[in-house]
Order: C-alpha cells, then sequence, then structure tokens
C-alpha cells in the first residue's frame, strides 16, 4: 500500500499544473478580481500627488464570488508578477481564518508595496476552503497547491491588481523665451489593457485642442492658465483640471527704489532682480531722449521712465515708472549725511519736525543697493514743531566692501516713508585679520573657519550668512573663541560648487568673505 501511494503521488505531482486546476470541478468560491489600495486600506483618488516610479506602501485587497455559503479558512496561493516579470512565486495567505467567507465584499489580502505606475498581475491563483460550520478557533492549514477536491479553485491567468483612471500630466518650457509648452501624459490605472484616449483643453474654453498623450501647445502670452485632461480607457472617463503658470521670462522680478537728490532731480534704484539666467544687462529710456544702459539711473526729471532688463539667455522683462519730484518723497527732512571717521561711518539726519513714536529705521547694503538690511531702529521720544536730529555710528560694517549703501525709513503709523540713498567708498583701508577660512579654494565642500583676537578671552558671539549668487542662502548664530576652528560643513551642511560668500558679523565687526568651491 505504501509503494501504491507513494506512486500515486509522484505521478500526481507529474501532472500539468493547468490539469490539475482543472480538477477543481465546482468553483463556488471564485475571485472576481483584485485591488491595489493606500496603507488605509482606502481607494486612491485622482487628487493623490504620487509621481511615476515613486515606492508605494500599501494594501493588496481581492473580491470573491460565487455560490457557496458555508465556505472557511480559505487558503490562497498566487503569484506576484510586476510589468511583466515574475517577482514572487506560490505566495499564500489564510483569509476569512475561523470566519465564513462572505462573497461579494472587498478583503484585504496583505500589506503590498510596488512603485507608482507599476502594472502589478496576481496569476496562478489556486485556493482551497473548509467546508461545514465556521469553527471559529481554526485557522487555514497549509498543504500543498495539489490539494485537489471540489472545494478548490484555480485560475493560471490571473488578474490585474488595479488602480482608478488617474490622468495626470507634466509639463516643461520648450525652448528659451518663449510660451511653446510640451505636455506629457503620465496617467496610469483603469482598466485593462490600458488603451487611452486623450482630450485637452488648454484655454478653458470648453474645445478640446489635442487628443495626442503628449502634445505641444503655443499659449498667447505668459499668465496661469486652467488646463483640462479628459481621460478614456475604454471603460471610464475621468477628467481633472489643474492649474498652471507659463512664465517665458523664466520669473524675472525687478524692485526699483525711487528717490530724490535735490528738488529738481530724482533717482531710480534697481534693488534686485530674480529670476531668469545672469548676468542681466539694463537699458532705460525716458523723457527728452533719455537712454542709459546703467543699473541706477541719476539727475532725472518728471515723467515715465521704462527699464528693460535682459538675462544671460536673451530673456527679458519691462518695467515702468513714473517720476514726480514733488511726490517722490513727502518727508520733512533737513539733511541726510553718511561720513565716513577713522574705523567707523557716521550718519546723522535732521527732521523740520517730528510725532512721538516715530520710527526710524537704518538700512544698510553691503557692494549694492540689492541688499538692503535694518541694523538700527531708533525711536522718536519727542514731539517737535521744530527741527530735530539724530545721529547713529556704524562700527561692524565690512571692511572688505568698497561700496556701502545706506538710507533712512520714517515709519509712522501704517505708512513707511524713504531717505535718499546714500553711499560711503572705502579706500586704503586695512582689514582686521582676526578672521581665516581655509583651504581656500577648496575641492571637496570643506572649509575650515579660524578666529583668532588676542585681545579676545571669553567666547564671543558671531552670526554666519553663507549664500551664492543663486538661491543658496544659510544663517547661523553660534558662539566661537579665540583659536577655535570650526568646520563650516558641519555647520550648513553640503555645500554648493561655485563661488561662496560668508558674512561674519560680531559685537566688533563684520566681514566678508570670498570662498571658491
Amino acid at each position: 500500500m505504501k509503494i501504491i501511494l507513494g506512486i500515486a503521488f509522484f505521478l500526481l505531482a507529474m501532472i500539468d499544473t493547468a490539469e490539475l486546476f482543472a480538477q477543481c470541478p465546482q468553483n463556488n468560491i471564485t475571485v472576481t478580481g483584485f485591488q491595489l489600495r493606500n496603507q488605509n486600506g482606502d481607494l486612491f483618488s485622482v487628487t493623490d500627488e504620487y509621481e511615476l516610479g515613486e515606492s508605494v506602501t500599501g494594501e493588496l485587497w481581492v473580491n470573491f464570488g460565487g455560490s457557496t455559503t458555508n465556505g472557511y479558512n480559505l487558503l490562497m496561493f498566487y503569484d506576484v508578477v510586476v510589468n511583466g516579470a515574475l517577482i514572487a512565486n506560490d505566495q499564500y495567505d489564510c483569509i476569512y481564518s475561523g470566519k465564513q467567507v462572505i462573497l461579494n465584499v472587498w478583503v484585504k489580502v496583505r500589506n503590498f508595496t510596488w512603485n507608482w505606475g507599476d502594472i502589478i498581475q496576481i496569476k496562478d491563483i489556486f485556493m482551497y476552503w473548509e467546508t461545514g460550520t465556521v469553527k471559529p478557533e481554526t485557522t487555514c492549514i497549509v498543504s500543498t497547491k495539489s490539494n485537489i477536491n471540489s472545494q478548490c479553485y484555480s485560475n493560471p491567468e490571473g488578474f490585474t491588481a488595479a488602480v482608478p483612471l488617474f490622468p495626470k500630466f507634466d509639463f516643461a518650457s520648450n525652448g528659451i523665451c518663449n510660451t511653446t509648452i510640451q505636455f506629457t501624459s503620465q496617467t496610469i490605472g483603469g482598466t485593462p489593457p490600458f488603451n487611452y484616449t486623450f482630450s485637452w483643453d488648454f484655454n478653458n474654453d470648453g474645445v478640446f485642442d489635442s487628443n495626442s498623450a503628449n502634445p505641444v501647445y503655443n499659449f498667447p502670452s505668459s499668465g496661469t492658465y486652467p488646463i483640462t485632461l479628459r481621460v478614456n480607457d475604454g471603460t471610464t472617463t475621468t477628467t481633472i483640471i489643474k492649474e498652471i503658470f507659463i512664465d517665458p521670462n523664466f520669473g524675472i522680478q525687478v524692485t526699483i527704489f525711487p528717490t530724490k537728490k535735490s528738488e529738481e532731480s530724482g533717482e531710480i534704484y534697481v534693488e534686485s532682480v530674480t529670476g531668469g539666467t545672469p548676468p542681466y544687462t539694463y537699458y532705460w529710456t525716458g523723457p527728452d531722449g533719455f537712454t542709459s544702459m546703467d543699473k541706477d539711473i541719476f539727475y532725472l526729471k518728471d515723467g515715465l521712465y521704462q527699464l528693460v532688463v535682459t538675462d544671460a539667455n536673451g530673456c527679458q522683462q519691462t518695467e515702468q515708472y513714473v517720476m514726480d519730484i514733488a511726490s517722490v518723497l513727502n518727508l520733512e527732512w533737513k539733511y541726510f549725511e553718511v561720513e565716513f571717521e577713522g574705523e567707523v561711518i557716521n550718519l546723522s539726519w535732521e527732521m523740520n519736525s517730528e510725532t512721538l513714536g516715530t520710527e526710524y529705521y537704518i538700512h544698510r547694503s553691503l557692494g549694492g543697493t540689492s541688499n538692503f538690511e535694518i541694523i538700527k531702529t531708533i525711536v522718536s521720544q519727542n514731539q517737535s514743531q521744530s527741527r530735530i536730529k539724530y545721529e547713529f555710528t556704524d562700527k561692524k560694517f565690512s571692511r572688505f566692501e568698497k561700496h556701502i549703501y545706506y538710507r533712512i525709513e520714517k515709519k509712522q503709523g501704517g505708512n513707511s516713508q524713504f531717505s535718499p540713498v546714500k553711499m560711503i567708498k572705502l579706500e586704503n583701508l586695512t582689514p582686521r585679520e582676526t578672521w581665516l577660512v581655509y583651504p581656500n579654494p577648496s575641492s571637496g565642500e570643506y572649509f575650515n573657519l579660524n578666529y583668532i583676537d588676542p585681545n579676545a578671552s571669553l567666547e564671543v558671539e558671531v552670526t554666519l550668512d553663507l549664500f551664492d549668487a543663486g538661491n543658496f542662502f544659510r544663517k547661523a548664530s553660534l558662539p566661537i573663541r579665540s583659536g577655535q576652528t570650526l568646520k563650516l560643513n558641519e555647520i550648513f551642511g553640503t555645500l554648493p560648487k561655485g563661488i561662496l560668500f560668508l558674512r561674519i558679523q560680531n559685537a566688533d565687526q563684520v566681514k566678508m568673505i570670498k570662498l571658491m568651491n
């Protein structure tokens, strides 16, 4: 008998798998489909912000059909195929352990991780279960896929684990300084075999402009446009609307600051230019044939002035300003002077009258007029209809800068008004060599900052600003002792390649160091 049984099991194992599966005669519990869901067991929606290729930790769910009403302890075997490649063979899970199988209801199989956009197929499905009265304290007994009886089910072809139809797209400028935009569909999901059809509306007029998966569209101008994408997978149709900002100038932004030199002469400073690709060039036009290629313009009459800023790629941005000498500064300034005296810079200004509580913010900018920062605030303690004078001494300026700019902001209530901009030119000034950065240049994002001050016996608090000519900016405040060395990469993290600037500020001085990485 043992020999006969052994031969029988051997022959059974040699039989083709499809033939074994064909011996499940009743199929009174079947699989109707699989779904991929998020880690909370919820269905995905078109508002989910996943990117193609992004790893997703979620769950695999299944739905059972059929006719039985007394199955339990259902053991399911299956293979997992990702994008056509078998990655997991003969996986198995016990479903409805000690509970009756519920038909036509989605139930979790297991936790599941995949990359967004992958096509997940569940194949080679084989399952069997117990029948009769449910035994609550029992669970599946793992046997083999050859457990052939009337209470089994097989499906070699299997199913695609579905996610909802996800219309999604990305876009990019198709060249420099124009509004021709390339769109790329990133649609996934829906019903296999995923034969999508696309409908695009680019100008929000209700008329579809393209049926391509990856269309190109030339917008009439820069601005914000609501883009409609409708996708049909042969079974369902889903529509999304997404606003995009089209800017052929790559966001060039110009901030100008008007002031006056006298009652008859105005000035315009370009405080900042951002976006585009530096370096920038400037071209001004104005009344009576006025033209200038300087960044800042002076000795201006009343009238309309237009500035065209051009970046390294030839992209342009235009700004206009109407100069009105009488209204540029409606302040009662008697004078505003800035003088360099030995080791300090003295500021003084006088007002023709004063209101109690008026605030004066002293602004300083190093090297140009694009980086004004508040360095001191003075609050008026007087109410006066006669002249009143203010003074401030700047001891913390950078001795490495050739040009330092100052201005005063007068704030009263909710109104702010500015003084003229004054510049100090520093020449033949001996720097205080108390700070040293090495190696400089560096080839590996590695810089040491050394502080040497024979007169300092205690720690000093310093503020370090590290920045480049682009968007990189880091700030840190920390104590340091004379003779101590700090590692900049430990303070600021990974440093970008190129030219960096380190601004050091303490109670005694401000120093600017140029770094080459």
